[in-house]
């Protein structure tokens, strides 16, 4: 019995041993691999016993210190600990993280194992079975990697333009949305809009004046190296460059619907509770736009609009969006912004949330896109002007609410002629003449229907 015992003890041992090294043997000593991070390449150094990875030291990277601290410090820890490559990658980091254990991969094939025996795919791999679901034609279509490799290529030269405006020069090899839709019968022009989704949750919508113009490629290879399935759009900002790209969203012709309501982000703001918000070395504030929506009393709809100074918007699903932050001082304020938002989604300089027939306008960025006049001493941005720059509906009255609940109602001639200043209430309304009405911490601007 006792040794029978010790057989089985020993044979456990035994298993275990190789469970913790993976029966794999490399020639001890140390390497030094590199693979394609973030922003450029990773570069590792291994040490190896004969039996173990003994140590992973990350040696120098170019990716962004507040995208890639945790995955450089995480990483190489879970691949000791696990003595494996099939580790998962630290959220928020995913480039970073693969970039690693690319570069130990490398490091494990100099000390003359097999990397795919530590559980390692190779990009390539992965990309031949990644899967792209196509929604909104007359029926859902799934593309394969290994299916768009298999087509006819182009090769792209691009700037990459992020939200900082840093410029990246990215060349690569990919194929065409507008062919991948020919095979349906389709073509990207046809639509008003088209949703790109990520594994990640990042998702932006190519409004139809770009998709008029402008090539979208799915891209399997980037600077010389192969790539997730992403998006790549020449001559338009990195926002569209969508990467881990799994679900393309095909949009028909969509009702714009003309904005009755228009609401003070200034004053509505000023109701609100803010919360300290971190922004990378900075400390601003923040209030949630789940309180700028009550605030404002604007309608839950579908989805959200958010514009900002520079003429560029988003599309942002209503309960993703109500989650979030207006960010309302520091830099780029107000600024859409959340926690768990990547930087693709934020909106710095935000001009207006529209949602639906309402509007919430921030008068400080108004007032610097479409300039500023004077009246009775004050200076503000014109209303007539924010009329016929955001396509506001005209009727022939118009109720002015203040944040204090007073409400005044006056002519469309009447309110057409006024400006909208800043104050210490947020913004006040200012019209023309003596006995003109003059409304102090304006909320609303509501049509009468």
């Amino acid at each position: 019995m006792k040794r029978g015992y010790l057989g089985v003890l020993t044979g456990l041992m035994m298993v275990m041993l190789a469970g913790c090294t993976n029966g794999v043997s490399y020639e001890a000593g140390s390497y030094v691999g590199s693979a394609q991070g973030k922003n450029g390449p990773i570069k590792v150094e291994v040490t190896f016993s004969e039996n173990k990875i003994e140590s992973v030291q990350v040696v120098s990277y170019k990716d962004d210190l507040d995208y890639a601290t945790k995955a450089v410090e995480g990483m190489p820890e879970s691949i000791i600990a696990k003595q494996r490559l099939d580790v998962d990658a630290v959220s928020g980091a995913t480039l970073t993280s693969r970039g690693i254990v690319g570069a130990v991969a490398q490091c494990v094939t100099d000390a003359g194992a097999d990397p795919e025996k530590l559980g390692f795919t190779s990009v390539a791999k992965k990309t031949d079975s990644q899967e792209v679901l196509i929604t909104g034609l007359t029926d859902e279509k799934i593309i394969t990697g290994d299916e768009i490799k298999a087509m006819t290529p182009v090769t792209f030269e691009a700037i990459s333009i992020d939200a900082s405006g840093t410029q990246t020069p990215t060349s690569g090899k990919g194929v065409k949305l507008e062919d991948i839709l020919a095979q349906y019968g389709e073509s990207q022009k046809n639509y008003d809009a088209i949703v790109l989704n990520a594994t990640d949750g990042y998702a932006i919508e190519i409004p139809r004046d770009v998709l008029a113009i402008r090539d979208v490629i799915i891209a399997y290879e980037v600077n010389g190296a192969a790539c997730d399935l992403r998006t790549v759009v020449p001559e338009e900002r990195a926002m569209y460059w969508v990467k881990f790209l799994n679900k393309i969203e095909i949009k028909g012709a969509v009702t714009q619907v003309e904005t009755e309501n228009l609401a003070m982000l200034e004053t509505a703001v000023l109701m609100c509770t803010p919360e300290t918000y971190k922004y990378y070395d900075a400390i601003d504030q923040a209030v949630p736009t789940s309180q700028l929506l009550e605030k404002t009393g604007a309608t839950k709809t579908e989805t959200v609009d958010v514009a900002g100074m520079d003429g560029w918007a988003r599309t942002e699903n209503y309960d993703l969006y109500k989650n979030q932050y207006i960010k309302i001082t520091g830099e780029n304020a107000p600024m859409f912004i959340g926690p768990d938002l990547p930087e693709g989604m934020r909106m710095k300089d935000m001009l207006y949330n529209k949602l639906g027939k309402d509007l919430i306008l921030s008068v400080s960025k108004a007032q610097e896109k479409y300039g500023t006049t004077t009246m009775n001493g004050k200076s503000g941005v014109a209303i007539d002007k924010i009329f016929q720059e955001l396509k506001i509906r005209e009727a022939a009255r118009y109720k002015l609410t203040g944040s204090d609940g007073n409400e005044t109602e006056i002519s469309l001639e009447e309110l057409k002629k006024g400006l909208l200043t800043l104050s210490d209430g947020g913004v006040d309304g200012v019209f023309e003449g003596p006995d003109a009405v003059s409304v102090k911490g304006l909320l609303f601007i509501k049509a009468v229907v």
